[in-house]
């Protein structure tokens, strides 16, 4: 027997030290870089993820609490703004009712609405509510440059397979409620822009 690791088949995601970070974060990850996406910042982590890059579909997040982070942030980001966003949905959305929601009523909106600069918010901070190897509940909060104005989403993510996928509320939306705040207080302070 090989003590070598298996290398992943195709389609399928590097294995990730689970047990190298466990610990919910409390500051922002250290080995962040960032990109921009259709005008909002991504954050992308050696360590946790995303690990494959497939044209819209950034996949492959470290089964850890900031692989979580990560993947709340690119997901729900990518699943509405990627020009392939059914490939997005069908790869990275936990499927049942709420996807099936979200893809009629995303079939519906035309593909450049709302890409004006400064139409979407920048994370501006985040904090983990909740968190287990298989479902993890994200708060990420959202700056719009145009206000000033922040924005808490309360999103879940949960372990399927191989990588974290996004979990839509029943109605096809991402958070069960979204909740203007006045400040960061209680929140981890954290954006690329």
């Amino acid at each position: 027997m090989s003590d070598t690791p298996s290398t992943p088949g195709p389609g399928q995601c590097p294995a990730t030290a689970e047990a190298a970070s466990q610990a919910l974060p409390t500051r922002p990850p250290a080995d962040v870089a960032w990109t921009v996406f259709h005008g909002v910042a991504e954050p992308a982590s050696r360590e946790h993820g995303p690990h494959r890059h497939e044209a819209d579909v950034h996949r492959c997040f470290a089964r850890t609490p900031t692989g979580a982070l990560i993947a709340a942030w690119q997901i729900a980001t990518r699943f509405v703004l990627a020009d392939d966003w059914r490939r997005v949905v069908e790869s990275q959305v936990m499927p049942g009712p709420g996807r099936d929601a979200y893809v009629a009523q995303r079939a519906q909106v035309r593909a450049d609405t709302g890409r004006a600069a400064g139409g979407y918010g920048q994370l501006a901070a985040f904090a983990i509510a909740s968190y287990t190897p298989d479902v993890a509940t994200v708060q990420l909060v959202s700056r719009f440059a145009a206000t000033g104005q922040l924005q808490v989403n309360t999103v879940t993510v949960a372990w399927s397979g191989d990588d974290w996928r996004l979990r839509l509320q029943p109605d096809g939306s991402i958070s069960p409620s979204l909740q203007a705040v006045s400040s960061l207080a209680g929140f981890v302070p954290w954006g690329g822009v």
